[in-house]
């Protein structure tokens, strides 16, 4: 914990702002990783200076901080270790400008992002990148882990939509960053630099996002498959064909599918595997193109006539709550995590985890991103020692690595995955990495012990 004269400077300058009670910082020093940390306290910040103020008061009496924006990180990004003070981002959430003319929004970084497109698609706009967390998930944690979603497949990960950043280094010096042209040739990639860095470099207080008009048409298609084999399959033959207009390309399994039904009360069709589409562009030609893709698909054994969902948006709802139905289903104490491959050896990556889990005798549920190979996997590993649960990992990621995957497609490194970063990156890397953060942080009190 903070010593009581640091917190006595503290509640001087934070006032209501500090929270010290036990209880809530305990709920503070978790997220959906579940691993349990150790918090000296919460500041809910509401502005920059305020930003700036906790990180000189960091500085200067050499206190951790980490930043928090709504506790769905999945490695441990936001769980604080050695009594390091949480900052507790939601506070900001005020879109600050749109600027229509030039398709640039600028948000504080505790936006939802499900409310920033509910915000933009009055206007005619959307940010593509659309986690499965999009319900609970910040924007400004969007940023730090370089989120994506399943309109990734057409859209990228949200380096390729953020523009500019005003940020608050580790030395206390507040800068802003970027540019609002359609490109730069001037300088280094500061922006690119920052985004998916973990909140390690530098902490967010304004965002410049890119965004994108809404197309004219778009629909959802819920495809029942006869397996996972054929659905993963189908997937690798659907990327071939971009022409068709597919902006999201997922996959689930079975479980995933029943969990969704008993825990929220939908009525999927019960399957051995399905994917979740979305079709979007033009009027013209728009009707023919569902058509041929659904041609491709007859090719894969389905298990019944595909749903259309008008309401695409809800439909992404859906597949984002899997985690939570899951959860609630087979309990909480589960290893939840995102391995990612080339597209093409997608159908090799599940069939290498899934045989890797089953020769372990583990309940799991595969599912995930399929279009751009990012795969979700979540096992019970209550029956696991560390040293058991250690050896799976190793090798998952060793068959993710040998198909010239990474480790991570989208949830990030944080604290779970630490000690694997040097299965992927070399010792000459991680130190370029870390002589990185020696310069944007060089006290090393922003979420020590994460990600390099």
């Amino acid at each position: 914990m903070v010593k009581e004269e640091l917190l006595g400077i503290l509640r001087t300058r934070f006032g209501d702002n500090l929270i010290v009670d036990e209880e809530v910082v305990r709920a503070y020093s978790r997220d959906m990783s579940g691993v349990q940390g150790a918090a000296g306290g919460v500041i809910r910040v509401t502005s920059t200076s305020q930003v700036k103020e906790a990180v000189d008061f960091a500085r200067d009496h050499g206190v951790p901080l980490v930043a928090r924006g709504a506790g769905t990180s999945l490695d441990g990004e936001s769980v604080p270790f050695d009594g390091a003070l949480v900052l507790d981002f939601s506070p900001m959430k005020r879109v600050l400008d749109f600027d229509v003319d030039n398709h640039l929004v600028t948000v504080e970084p505790g936006v939802v992002n499900r409310e920033l497109n509910n915000y933009l698609g009055q206007k005619g706009f959307f940010l593509p990148p659309n986690p499965g967390s999009w319900e609970m998930s910040t924007i400004g944690g969007n940023t730090s882990t370089n989120a994506a979603g399943p309109r990734s497949y057409k859209y990228g990960s949200f380096r390729r939509w953020v523009k500019g950043l005003e940020v608050v280094l580790g030395t206390g010096e507040v800068t802003r960053l970027g540019h609002y042209t359609t490109k730069s040739s001037s300088g280094l990639d500061l922006v690119s630099l920052l985004v998916g860095s973990e909140g390690t470099l530098g902490l967010f207080t304004k965002v410049v996002l890119r965004v994108e008009s809404l197309p004219e048409s778009r629909v959802g298609v819920i495809v029942p498959v006869s397996g996972v084999r054929q659905a993963t399959k189908a997937v690798v033959e659907l990327s071939r064909r971009p022409w068709l207009g597919i902006s999201a390309l997922e996959f689930v399994d079975d479980k995933c599918i029943s969990a969704l039904n008993a825990v929220y009360g939908e009525t999927l069709p019960e399957a051995p595997a399905a994917l979740f589409l979305e079709v979007e562009g033009s009027r013209r030609g728009f009707e023919s193109r569902l058509e041929e893709l659904l041609n491709t698909l007859s090719g894969f054994e389905l298990v019944g006539d595909p749903l259309y969902e008008e309401n695409v948006d809800g439909m992404w709802d859906i597949r984002g709550r899997i985690a939570f139905a899951l959860g609630k289903l087979y309990g909480e104490n589960r290893y939840r995590d995102d391995v990612a491959v080339p597209v093409s050896s997608f159908p090799e990556l599940v069939s290498g985890v899934s045989r890797i889990l089953e020769e372990k005798g583990l309940e799991y549920a595969v599912f995930g991103h399929a279009g751009d190979g990012n795969l979700h996997l979540e096992f019970d590993r209550t029956k696991l020692s560390a040293a058991e649960l250690d050896s799976l990992l190793r090798q998952i990621f060793g068959l993710t690595l040998s198909l010239r995957g990474t480790l991570s497609g989208e949830h990030g490194i944080g604290w779970l995955k630490l000690p694997y970063v040097d299965l992927e990156h070399t010792e000459e890397a991680i130190n370029l990495m870390r002589s990185i953060k020696r310069v944007f942080d060089p006290k090393n009190i922003l979420n020590p012990r994460k990600a390099y």
